[in-house]
């Protein structure tokens, strides 16, 4: 039987367009706000301000003002403040593993002006570091924030970063104990909230630089199959590029994980994925043009919600990775819909729609739509 090209609304029939992740939150000492002129005492300031906790013998107290220092779990992370009482005047400065990350002054009564003033915008220095820290460790591509994007931050957390997980079929139950463990640990330092959309993404293989059974359509058809656990929009297709290469293409649909966490938290929170197997750790021995297809991304705060898409080759140039991430239709909504789908569902909810994807997927592979063979 002849494969014939599938419409992704026939295909995901059955298959919810979100599911929720549990939310994380630290366990952070309660404290009393008091406007910042009238402090006193260091119990009087947040306990956890941007990339630390509160060094309360840093804390420094006057007639004219006050300064203290927020001490982060990585060597040379810090944060300082000084407020000026008469001026009204606060000043922020931040240091993450030895890189300054600028400072700002405002005049006000809380935290809130001068945070959002650090990260306007978010400090590139530390997006080189993060992304060369990250991807000789993990197999992951960081993605810039870009000029037109909106930065987004939290109070008291900080600027705002995205990971992105391709989750296949058989991980999403997976994904969401680690997100059940992750809400209970005491170790957790930082906010974690994600969401899984169904997504549509596309493969394409170099020819003449991928593996040779990835020039074969059923071949690949089957392994993309097999791989992620949901049928390919059907057979692979032969496209020919400007600059006379060619590349046979898979579109897939695939769950993509959305997980927000303060730039602080992310690197514990890709180990925490890791541990799982849900981000995989470079292997200096593998080829890792290998599997590319399931590698993760880290990206600016809502990146799955003001982004059109992302792409990347890997370090071989053998195929090329590409996301959609919103239609138009989609980014004139702003997401707003998406993120209540999941915000509103409960744990039990979640789990359910993860037993109904487990069920396409195997309807799916009962059913063997129009495919055969193998790597042969």
């Amino acid at each position: 039987m002849a494969v014939q090209s599938i419409s992704p609304e026939d295909l995901s029939r059955g298959l919810p367009p979100v599911i929720g992740l549990p939310r994380c939150l630290p366990n952070r000492p309660a404290y009393r706000k008091t406007p910042l002129g009238e402090v006193l005492a260091a119990e009087e300031l947040p306990p956890y301000l941007l990339l630390g906790s509160l060094d309360r013998s840093t804390f420094q107290c006057s007639d004219t003002g006050w300064s203290a220092r927020w001490i982060g779990g990585v060597p040379e992370t810090y944060v300082d403040a000084k407020f000026n009482r008469r001026e009204r005047r606060l000043e922020l400065r931040q240091v993450w593993r030895g890189i300054d990350g600028g400072y700002s002054i405002s005049t006000a009564d809380d935290f809130g002006r001068a945070i959002q003033l650090l990260y306007l915008p978010f400090p590139e220095s530390w997006d080189r570091a993060m992304a060369e820290r990250l991807e000789a460790s993990y197999r992951l591509k960081c993605l810039a924030q870009q000029p037109d994007a909106v930065a987004f931050t939290g109070i008291p957390d900080g600027g705002l970063k995205t990971i992105c997980v391709p989750v296949r079929v058989r991980e999403l139950a997976d994904l969401h104990q680690c997100f059940e463990e992750m809400s209970g640990d005491p170790r957790l330092t930082a906010p974690v909230a994600g969401r899984l959309e169904l997504r549509v993404g596309t493969i394409n293989y170099v020819v003449g630089r991928s593996p040779a059974w990835t020039q074969n359509p059923r071949a690949l058809f089957a392994a993309s199959f097999e791989a992620g656990g949901l049928l390919p929009l059907g057979l692979p297709q032969l496209e020919h590029g400007k600059d006379g290469s060619s590349a046979w293409t898979v579109r897939r649909l695939v769950y993509l994980a959305s997980i927000g966490v303060p730039f602080a938290g992310v690197e514990s929170v890709v180990e925490r994925l890791a541990e799982r197997g849900l981000v995989r750790r470079c292997d200096p021995d593998a080829n890792h043009a290998s599997d590319i297809e399931f590698d993760a991304f880290v990206g600016p705060c809502a990146i799955e919600l003001q982004g059109r898409s992302v792409a990347w080759m890997d370090a071989q140039a053998t195929r090329r990775v590409f996301y959609l991430l919103n239609s138009d239709e989609e980014l004139a909504k702003g997401g707003h819909e998406r993120m209540m789908g999941a915000t509103v569902q409960t744990e039990a909810q979640a789990r359910a729609l993860i037993e109904q994807v487990v069920s396409v997927s195997a309807l799916q592979r009962a059913s063997r739509i129009g495919w055969a063979g193998g790597h042969g």
